[in-house]
């Protein structure tokens, strides 16, 4: 089976490791099952995941993370001619995911009118300049891409604004909405399945957010597992729509043994 695993609120929170996660994903490699991360992300490089998951006890490769900003890269590739202009309002890793790709950078000081693509993602220096160049591109024709659209995300001792309330400032502004790339639409994971091989019906997807993790496996049909040491506690579950009720609930993914 291909198990899919969100990595913020699951894995571990900030830089501390939940207890029992390390053990559940060389139990899972063990038994000859293939795990790969997913994350909403998009201010990372995946060299960059690569490094940290290895440090926090999680062997992998590059080729088992997907982030919102790589797959971004892998959209806009697909989707665009080849060295496209981009104004990105993000972080470090999802501009060399897009330049890596092809893609020309444009920055807040460059004379440019006119650009393919605004690209939103989480963004800690994010000012009412950088919102006034995409409004003006925007106003010229670029589409407007938003990595993902999580409201906060969780760190180790706090709960942090997120990307998706920078995209609300965009979208507001412009009246436009944005073409989402990350959980829970469904491109990441159709991106992760065609990569791997494997079917949706043979597929795990493991998370802490209803509204992304367990949204994003159901859009395709996979089994969903929701636990709660990130975002979503236990009180929430009580009035959930059919929509987003995952398969199993679990107080943390050390429990996922007992059900896989």
């Amino acid at each position: 089976m291909l198990f899919v695993f969100d990595l913020d609120g699951v894995l571990y929170r900030g830089d501390k490791v939940i207890k029992g996660a390390k053990e559940v994903i060389r139990y899972l490699k063990g038994k000859g099952h293939r795990v790969v991360y997913a994350t909403n992300n998009s201010s990372l490089l995946r060299d960059d995941y690569v490094e940290k998951l290895n440090k926090m006890g999680f062997p992998c490769n590059i080729d088992d993370i997907m982030s919102s900003g790589y797959a971004t890269s892998l959209y806009l590739k697909e989707n665009s001619k080849k060295g496209g202009k981009v104004f990105v309002i993000g972080g470090k890793g999802l501009k060399e995911e897009l330049s890596s790709c092809g893609f020309k950078i444009i920055r807040e000081s460059d004379n440019v009118k006119r650009v393919d693509y605004v690209v939103v993602g989480l963004d800690r220096e994010f000012t009412y300049n950088k919102l006034e160049k995409a409004f003006d591109f925007i106003t010229y024709g670029a589409k407007l891409i938003a990595t993902n659209k999580d409201t906060t995300w969780p760190g180790k001792d706090k709960i942090f604004p997120g990307g998706g309330a920078i995209v609300a400032c965009v979208e507001a502004a412009t009246n436009l909405s944005a073409f989402v790339i990350g959980k829970p639409y469904p491109y990441m994971l159709k991106k992760i399945l065609s990569i791997t091989g494997f079917s949706s019906k043979d597929t795990v997807v493991v998370g802490d957010r209803l509204e992304t993790d367990i949204l994003f496996g159901r859009s395709l049909g996979t089994k969903t597992v929701l636990v709660l040491t990130g975002v979503t506690k236990l009180s929430e579950l009580k009035n959930i729509t059919k929509k987003h009720k995952p398969d199993y609930v679990l107080k943390s993914v050390a429990d996922l043994r007992k059900i896989f």
